[in-house]
C-alpha cells in the first residue's frame, strides 16, 4: 500500500488527486455520481487496477449489475489484467448478480438476496484491509431494497472501511431520483465526484468535478475527460494550438509531440517543404489526451490564425532561437491568434545550435511579460519535449 508523505493514497485518476489535495485519506469513501450515459465504472475500476498494479493493494468488487466475467472483460478492454490479481487472490468478487441470473456464482463471497448484502460485504471488507473496495451500482440497491436499507448498508460499510483502512468507492448512476434523496446520499460519504456531460457547439464533452470532500476544500474546477481503450480515464484538452513564424520548426515540433500528426504539405522553391495547410494530431501523455492543430507561418495564411486560435485551450508558440529577427512576427501571431489571455508556452526551438539564444535573452528581445514560460527545445532531436508538455498542461490545469 503506497501512502504519500501527507498520509493520502492516490486514486491514479489524472487531475483527481490534485483536486483532492493529493489523494484519499485511509478509510475514506468516494461516491462517483454519473449522469445516465456517462460511465462511472471506469473510475472505480481504474483506481482498483492501478492500485493493485502500483501499490500492491488488495481489492474486492461487489457486483449487482454486471457478471464477474463481464467485469473481467471490461478491465481487459482498458488494458488492466484483473485475472492475474484474481488468480493470486489479491482481488475477489462478491457476486450478487449470478444468483439472480440463475447461473453458478463466481467469487469468494456470494449474495443470494440483495437484502443480505450488508452482512456479506461488511464481513468481507477486513479481507482487503488497507486496500480498496468497489461497490457497484448504488442505483440498483436503491431500486431493489429501498432507500432506507441502502443508506443503512452504506453507513455499515463505511464504518467497516474506516476500521480496516479501506478506501471504498461507490458507483452510482443518477436516474430521476428526488433531489432530497441525492443530498442525503452525498451526506453519508466522505467525498462525491460528479460525472456529467456538457454541450460544446453541438458536441457533448464528458466532465468530472469534486462536489464535496471532507478532507480538502473543493473548487469549481471542471475537468474534461475521455475514456480510452486501452488506457482508461484521460484528461481531455479539446484544442492545443501550435503556431509561430515561418520555418521555426512548427511541423517538426508537432510531429515530435504527436507522432500520428497528419500534415498537408507541398514543395516550395526552397530546399525544404513548408506547411501550407494544417498539422493535425493527437497527444496521449501522462494521463492527458489532447488534439493538436499546427498553423502555417506565412503571412498569406494569417486569415486562418484568428478562427483557429478562438477555441484553443492552450498554445505553443514556436520560435527559432537562432533568428531573433523573427521574434516580432511571433508576437504579431500571438495577437492574431487572440491567445494573449490563455495558457501559452514559448518553444525556443533549435536550442542545440551554437548560436541559439537563451530563454532569458529571448524574453528580453521579445519584450515578453515577466512570468511567460520559455522552454528550450530541439524538436529535431526530441529534446525538451516533456518539459514543454508538462509546462503547458500545468498552466491549463492549475489547482
Amino acid at each position: 500500500m503506497a501512502v504519500t508523505t501527507d498520509g493520502l493514497r492516490k486514486t491514479h485518476i489524472p487531475m483527481l488527486d490534485e483536486l483532492l489535495g493529493g489523494g484519499m485519506p485511509e478509510g475514506t469513501s468516494i461516491l462517483f455520481t454519473a449522469m445516465p450515459g456517462v460511465a462511472s465504472d471506469v473510475f472505480g475500476y481504474q483506481i482498483a487496477a492501478e492500485r493493485m498494479k502500483n501499490d500492491g493493494d488488495l481489492c474486492l468488487i461487489y457486483t449487482n449489475t454486471k457478471a464477474p466475467v463481464e467485469i473481467e472483460h471490461t478491465f481487459q478492454r482498458y488494458g488492466w489484467d484483473l485475472r492475474k490479481s484474481l488468480d493470486t487472490e489479491r482481488a475477489f468478487f462478491i457476486d450478487s448478480i449470478s444468483p439472480m441470473m440463475g447461473v453458478p456464482a463466481i467469487g469468494k463471497y456470494v449474495v443470494n438476496d440483495l437484502k443480505d448484502s450488508e452482512n456479506v460485504v461488511k464481513n468481507a471488507i477486513p479481507d482487503v484491509a488497507g486496500g480498496t473496495a468497489v461497490i457497484e451500482d448504488v442505483a440498483t440497491l436503491l431500486d431493489t431494497i429501498g432507500v432506507d436499507q441502502t443508506f443503512d448498508l452504506i453507513r455499515q460499510l463505511n464504518e467497516a472501511a474506516r476500521a480496516n483502512d479501506v478506501n471504498i468507492l461507490y458507483l452510482f448512476t443518477r436516474w430521476n431520483y428526488e433531489e432530497a434523496m441525492i443530498e442525503r446520499l452525498s451526506g453519508i460519504v466522505d467525498c462525491e465526484v460528479k460525472l456529467f456531460s456538457i454541450e460544446e457547439k453541438v458536441i457533448y464533452r464528458q466532465v468530472f468535478a469534486v462536489a464535496k470532500s471532507n478532507w480538502v476544500k473543493t473548487s469549481k474546477i471542471k475537468i474534461f475527460f475521455e475514456v480510452m481503450e486501452p488506457g482508461g480515464v484521460r484528461v481531455f484538452i479539446p484544442k492545443v494550438l501550435v503556431t509561430g513564424p515561418y520555418n521555426a520548426g512548427k511541423t517538426t515540433f508537432t510531429h515530435a509531440i504527436a507522432p500520428n500528426t497528419v500534415s498537408v504539405e507541398r514543395q516550395t522553391y526552397e530546399l525544404f517543404p513548408t506547411t501550407v495547410g494544417l498539422d493535425i494530431g493527437h497527444i496521449d501523455y501522462k494521463g492527458f489526451s489532447a488534439d493538436v492543430f499546427g498553423t502555417p507561418g506565412q503571412e498569406r495564411f494569417d486569415l486562418l490564425l484568428e478562427p483557429l486560435g478562438r477555441e484553443a485551450i492552450g498554445t505553443f508558440i514556436v520560435v527559432d532561437s537562432t533568428k531573433p529577427e523573427t521574434f516580432v512576427r511571433a508576437k504579431e501571431m500571438i495577437r492574431m491568434c487572440r491567445t494573449e489571455a490563455i495558457p501559452k508556452v514559448i518553444i525556443a526551438n533549435k536550442s542545440d545550435l551554437p548560436n541559439a539564444l537563451s530563454p532569458e535573452e529571448i524574453n528580453k528581445k521579445m519584450a515578453l511579460w515577466e512570468d511567460v514560460s520559455i522552454v528550450p527545445v530541439s524538436a529535431m532531436n526530441k529534446d525538451g519535449l516533456d518539459q514543454a508538455l508538462d509546462t503547458l498542461f500545468n498552466l491549463i490545469y492549475r489547482v
